[in-house]
């Protein structure tokens, strides 16, 4: 796939790694990568990046990731694909690394994906076309994308203690916290066409962090009753609407006209 214009690119588009012996570069996916407020719904978050073969030689790359069931790559995706300019653009927000404390995850640059522009998506596009290697030409540059699957972490070493749900199941009481996973990514690359092939890699560590949507509304049903109301009359139900998550919360209220007893029994 063609590279488009720079000025077109999500702001991961500017994070640039060279692999080992330089042979090729990365861009989009830092070799420390935080991919944060992630959706806990089972859906896929994409992730574009770009690799680029450095050199006058045809290069076979292979794409590998730990746990494997948990990430995949697209040579192609029809949802990104369909993404216009201006949404590409601000598809990703970037947060650059920082060194100042001591913790495991010092150095990661985090990226956040857009959620407004990922709920357009198809997930069946998601599911498809998975690749585990590429061919690039001589300086050529292909775009891919990472698709990491947001469902709660099962893997040891997982953060789970910290992000379960709390609260006595009162009113108000429950908070759904992020939790986080980690993946290490690999790309090995090796000249082809020669007689002695030069080789090459580039590895990367992700960290996921995911967080459950939960509404809690009061009172606590799906079914509003104004009990016996005179034609002409308003009526009125006081609805408190409360976010139990920590990460943001977008919700609809449709009113249904209906007699249908099988309903509203």
């Amino acid at each position: 796939m063609a590279v488009q214009p720079a000025n077109s690119e999500p702001a991961n588009f500017g994070l640039s790694e060279c692999s080992v012996n330089g042979l090729f570069s990365v861009r989009g996916l830092p070799a420390q990568t935080h991919l944060d407020r992630i959706y806990l719904n089972g859906l896929h978050t994409l992730l574009p990046f770009w690799i680029t073969n450095k050199t006058g030689q045809t290069l076979g790359i292979t794409l590998a990731a730990s746990p494997a069931r948990a990430l995949k790559f697209q040579r192609h995706n029809a949802n990104w694909d369909a993404v216009s300019a201006a949404s590409r653009k601000a598809y990703v927000d970037v947060q650059p690394a920082s060194n100042s404390d001591n913790s495991d995850n010092s150095g990661e640059v985090t990226l956040r994906c857009s959620a407004e522009t990922q709920r357009e998506y198809c997930e069946v596009f998601n599911q498809i076309d998975g690749v585990g290697s590429i061919v690039l030409l001589p300086h050529e540059t292909a775009e891919l994308v990472l698709l990491v699957e947001a469902r709660m972490p099962v893997v040891p070493g997982t953060e789970l203690a910290t992000s379960a749900a709390a609260g006595s199941g009162e009113e108000g009481s429950s908070h759904f916290a992020f939790v986080s996973s980690h993946a290490s990514i690999l790309f090995q690359a090796a000249t082809m066409n020669s007689s002695l092939a030069e080789k090459d890699s580039y590895s990367a560590r992700l960290r996921s962090s995911y967080c459950r949507s939960v509404l809690e509304m009061d009172p606590p049903t799906s079914r509003i009753y104004l009990d016996d109301c005179a034609v002409g009359k308003p009526y009125e139900r006081v609805l408190r609407v409360r976010n139990a998550s920590e990460i943001g919360l977008d919700w609809t209220m449709t009113v249904v006209e209906t007699t249908d007893t099988t309903t509203l029994s």
